[in-house]
């Protein structure tokens, strides 16, 4: 028993000496130490300050074009296939504004061209017919003046008895023009007669109504035999029938009767049995109305001689105008719609719309497509735009149109200049969207870029929020505030401080722009041996900033 007890008051001893000698550690700085306090403290001067916000992103292009059929293509009346012909560029080239990128083919095209432009050749010619005029004529007819019909080969006029005033019926024969310069003779041979010519023969030809021989031509023989047509040839069975022709002389008529032989080598003719007539001109042409109308005027007379495309009557009326109005109106358009066809040509070619790059082309060679169909998509390099987030605090340094510089790290030593387009006026987490809790601000840039830039690529904006020259500063670290307005203390007749109040500027994190509440070469406390714990006390010198340390810095972010 007697030892516990010793045991519990040698316990309690060396408790209490431990304490007491805790106690003599702890109080010993105290008693040491002067009551005045020491400050750390930053003369105010003059410097630049620059304030910015490093942030980062994705680039996306700002600008952009579809690869598309030009749907100018449903105007034209075309109704085939268009098929993707050929592919000149793939995802990734760069392009200038108006290459050729995709040519497309249009089934059956050429063969709807050549099928109008008969059609309208057809038109033409019914139309040279009624005026007669030549094809490059036609279309400057004035179909309130009617229309003139004209001889269609030269010769003499027969058979014309049309006065002016007359009504003219469409296929009404008007006039008949005889080429007299040729005459012909149907030659009726019997078959051992037949069996001596052939076609290209020179035969003489003697006319009851002059003297002399006259050279004609064999141009015709037909192998077929007739029966004969007259009496006194019943004998013979069948003829067979060819064809003579002759220059006329100026006084052969058709039904002169005539007899034709083969000449010999001992200078006479062999005449044929059976005489002949001559039967007509060889070229002769049948002038009709193609249309009604009232004769205005009769050029020719009978027996007159015509050239080819000499005026023969005028026709006027409203049968004539109607009828011509007609056939323009409708050559008109065929070439309309064959204007349309060739049309197509150029918007077979698909080009760039802009300066940029190829996203994609969606078709491939072979496949059908419409018009209006978005086969690929282009993208423009040059005009960017970033999308970024900020914090609460960086959002207040940006402002719409800030300048920016941007980089990208796939880029090394590239800098792009960019511009603040929009700063969100409310932060994410008010729209449901935060990050720890943190409210962040959208902000969208607009970046100069350049052909080596792609869309998806991550870039580094550092957005200029402001910079000031040869301005007041002092670091952050002096800055305080009470009733929301800042405050600092200076140190004022050696070691005693005073608070003032002071306008600020432009700030970072690291020196503030003083506008007011404070001069050059002033000493603002950063800090005081006050707020040291008592056992660093001892150690004051270590933690304080030097006197006016960074002076001549210039302050940046």
């Amino acid at each position: 028993m007697r030892q516990r007890i010793i045991m519990i008051v040698l316990i309690v001893v060396i408790i209490a000496g431990g304490g007491f000698y805790a106690y003599k550690q702890l109080m010993s700085g105290v008693q040491e130490t002067d009551t005045e306090p020491s400050y750390a403290t930053h003369e105010v001067a003059r410097g630049d300050i620059t304030v910015g916000v490093n942030t980062v992103g994705q680039l996306n292009p700002s600008d952009g074009g579809g690869i598309t059929v030009s749907d100018a293509l449903r105007t034209t009346g075309y109704s085939g296939e268009l098929i993707v012909e050929e592919i000149l560029a793939k995802e990734g080239d760069s392009v200038d504004k108006g290459r050729l990128l995709v040519r497309l083919s249009a089934s059956g095209i050429d063969n709807d061209i050549a099928d109008l432009e008969d059609q309208i050749k057809r038109e033409e010619d019914a139309l040279m017919k009624l005026t007669n005029l030549p094809r490059e004529r036609i279309r400057d007819i004035d179909p309130s003046q009617g229309v003139t019909i004209r001889a269609a080969i030269s010769g003499s006029i027969q058979d014309l008895d049309i006065i002016e005033s007359d009504k003219i019926a469409q296929g009404q024969t008007i006039v008949r023009i005889v080429d007299t310069s040729k005459y012909q003779i149907q030659l009726r041979l019997v078959p051992g007669e037949f069996g001596n010519v052939k076609k290209g023969d020179k035969v003489n030809i003697y006319f009851s109504n002059f003297d002399g021989i006259y050279e004609g031509k064999i141009t015709r023989i037909n192998p077929n035999a007739i029966p004969s047509g007259t009496s006194e040839d019943m004998a013979q069975g069948y003829v067979y029938r060819v064809t003579v022709e002759g220059d006329n002389m100026g006084l052969v008529q058709p039904g002169m009767k005539v007899r034709v032989g083969l000449p010999t080598s001992q200078g006479y003719t062999n005449f044929f049995m059976n005489d002949s007539v001559v039967e007509s001109y060889v070229n002769q042409e049948r002038v009709a109305s193609s249309t009604e109308g009232l004769v205005t005027e009769v050029h020719v007379q009978v027996m007159d001689k015509v050239e080819e495309g000499d005026p023969i009557i005028s026709l006027a009326g409203s049968d004539v105008q109607e009828t011509i109005q007609e056939k323009l109106d409708k050559i008109r358009e065929l070439e309309s719609g064959l204007r349309k066809l060739n049309s197509i040509f150029p918007m077979l070619n698909i080009t760039s719309s802009i300066d940029g790059v190829i996203a994609g082309i969606y078709k491939q060679e072979g496949e059908t497509t419409t018009p209006g169909d978005w086969i690929g998509h282009v993208y423009t390099t040059s005009n960017m735009s970033m999308f970024t987030e900020v914090d609460d605090i960086d959002v207040l340094y940006i402002k719409q149109g800030s300048k920016v510089e941007i980089t990208v790290d796939a880029l090394p030593g590239e800098i792009y200049e960019g511009e603040v387009k929009n700063v969100s006026m409310a932060g994410m987490a008010m729209m449901g969207q935060s990050q720890d809790g943190i409210s962040r601000f959208a902000v969208y840039i607009d970046v100069k870029g350049g052909p080596q830039l792609r869309p998806g690529m991550q870039a580094n904006a550092y957005i200029d929020a402001g910079s000031a020259e040869d301005v007041l500063l002092i670091p952050m670290e002096a800055i305080f505030q009470e009733e929301n307005k800042h405050k600092v203390e200076i140190l004022v007749d050696g070691n005693r401080t005073q608070v003032v109040n002071v306008e600020l500027g432009l700030m970072n994190d690291r020196y503030a722009e003083v506008k007011s509440g404070l001069e050059e070469g002033d000493l603002v406390v950063t800090g005081s041996s006050r707020d040291l714990l008592p056992s660093e006390k001892g150690k004051s010198d270590n933690n304080l900033m030097p006197e006016n340390a960074n002076k001549d810095e210039k302050a940046k972010d």
